[in-house]
């Protein structure tokens, strides 16, 4: 049966550290949109207190997690056993964005992940720190989850970072990052969410124009061809 409480407890805690994989769901404001859940690895989240944690959060193909976070900043972080007894947490909180240069980023990563990750070529990977303040935890059985070993981290996507220059890194930024899959800016550094925004709503405008024009033409050869039969 499940239950809630309003802060982790130390055997929460205990429990938490030892996972190897959690999931991150957001969702965009309203009820249009898609929600969004990533799965994470590579030993990202940090608990700070019974109701604080703070994950690492690594480039990628998508920015679906900064661009809910920065436009209604709900957030749930889930996580289950898959060796030991069964166990499912939900955390449910409301998430902030701390970029590279930022004071925040800055010192979270100093205290928390800077001993892994402030390898030049490992730190390409980190785009943000993002930290929750949780407002609720949730504890179900999870019997229905199947036993799983763990082998090792996938460190693919590392590597793919590592080398990468600078110039291709803005590219990849400007192209997969700038706005969620519903159209919402991430407001990341080195984007533009303004001017990808106005390119969609002006391919939209063409898109929408195409059976219209295509009607149009139709008709005029229709027209064309009576005349053509009617003056023969």
């Amino acid at each position: 049966m499940g239950s809630f409480r309003d802060a982790l407890t130390e055997s929460d805690q205990e429990w938490i550290r030892k996972q190897k994989v959690y999931f991150v769901a957001t969702s965009p404001q309203g009820s249009d949109g898609h929600v969004n859940t990533s799965p994470k690895g590579y030993d990202s989240l940090r608990i700070l207190n019974s109701k604080r944690i703070v994950l690492l959060d690594g480039r990628g193909s998508g920015c679906e997690t900064i661009s809910h976070l920065r436009e209604n900043g709900r957030i749930t972080i889930m996580m289950c056993a898959f060796e030991g007894g069964p166990r499912i947490m939900r955390l449910f909180g409301r998430g902030v964005v701390y970029e590279p240069g930022q004071p925040e980023f800055d010192e979270l990563f100093e205290e928390h992940f800077a001993s892994e990750w402030r390898d030049p070529d490992r730190f390409k990977f980190v785009r943000s720190i993002i930290d929750v303040q949780l407002e609720l935890v949730g504890q179900s059985c999870g019997f229905a989850v199947p036993f799983m070993d763990y082998k090792d981290e996938r460190i693919t996507l590392v590597n793919h970072h590592r080398g990468k220059t600078e110039e291709a890194r803005a590219r990849s930024r400007s192209k997969d990052n700038t706005v969620s899959i519903d159209g919402i800016p991430s407001f990341l550094e080195g984007t533009d969410s303004g001017l990808v925004q106005a390119k969609r709503r002006a391919s939209s405008a063409m898109h929408a124009m195409v059976p219209w024009v295509g009607g149009a033409a139709l008709g005029a050869a229709l027209a064309v061809a009576t005349i053509r039969s009617t003056f023969k």
